[in-house]
């Protein structure tokens, strides 16, 4: 691969690190969620990658989950856009974490505190006990 040169590989990697976040009111609703699940978490998280996720979930064995919280501009007719494919891929490869998506269609779906907690239990455990 193409290799940039030191002081324009830091530039670049800048440019891509210090891009501003906002929180949704989705965003927070979900996070807000998982807090009363118990669970321990950090929110928007810089990782080694560069990427920023929306919370990283942290259990008892170690595991890692990384939870992004996408809304529609993450969505063409439902289905991922590129950029949204792409960071969930590198995340996963790079940062050695796995992703967990949360669309927004099955979010607001969701009644009450308690089916949302369900979901994202059911969503991060990928098979495991919690």
């Amino acid at each position: 691969g193409i290799e940039l040169q030191g002081p324009l590989q830091a530039k670049c990697r800048n440019a891509f690190t210090s891009r501003g976040y906002s929180e949704s009111k989705l965003q927070n609703d979900v996070v807000g969620e998982l807090k009363a699940a118990g669970l321990d978490l950090d929110e928007e998280v810089l990782l080694g990658s560069g990427y920023r996720i929306d919370a990283l979930v942290e259990f008892s064995d170690g595991r890692k989950v990384a939870v992004e919280v996408d809304g529609p501009s993450h969505f063409i007719d439902m289905r991922p856009t590129g950029s949204t494919i792409l960071k969930h891929r590198q995340v996963a490869r790079l940062d050695r974490i796995e992703v967990v998506s949360v669309p927004y269609w099955e979010w607001n779906e969701l009644k009450n505190s308690e089916t949302k907690q369900r979901y994202l239990r059911v969503k991060l455990s990928n098979g495991q006990i919690m």
